[in-house]
């Protein structure tokens, strides 16, 4: 299982410009904003999906819900979320955790999230949270796409 260690050693490893803040509970959006005193389209979440035997991560803001047609348009085939084990199992992260960095599958960034300089997102697990610019999550592999319903 993968969760702030391993994440902290992935950002140092390849120089990713982020933080890992540790805060008292951040498992829902609101909380996150909360504890940060932050907006809810800052926070970020990443979704686990599966398509065909194929991981997918799609992030959008706190304010969003995946669409799952566009989503399936990109991907080409059908989508579905996956259940909480499920996510642990296909991306070594406990759901709630979920980085938007780290994954060796497609990930997906909605294009409102490149309105914020800075987002949070998971941080490996429900006590940590991943303090990341836009532009570095696509740094690391994400695609840009209009994902968001």
């Amino acid at each position: 299982m993968k969760g702030v260690e391993w994440l902290r050693n992935y950002i140092n490893e390849r120089g990713i410009d982020a933080k890992i803040i540790e805060v008292r509970k951040a498992s829902t959006v609101k909380e996150a904003a909360e504890e940060l005193g932050c907006s809810k389209r800052q926070i970020i979440k990443s979704i686990v999906l599966t398509a065909e035997k194929k991981t997918i991560i799609a992030i959008v803001d706190g304010t969003s819900s995946v669409d799952l047609k566009r989503v399936e348009e990109l991907v080409g085939g059908n989508v579905r979320f996956v259940g909480r084990e499920e996510v642990l199992h296909l991306t070594g992260f406990r759901a709630g955790g979920v980085p938007p960095i780290g994954h060796d599958c497609k990930v997906i960034l909605d294009e409102r999230v490149l309105k914020n300089e800075k987002v949070y997102g998971g941080g490996g697990d429900d006590k940590h949270l991943l303090m990341i610019s836009p532009s570095e999550i696509l740094r690391d592999g994400a695609i840009v796409a209009r994902i968001r319903k």
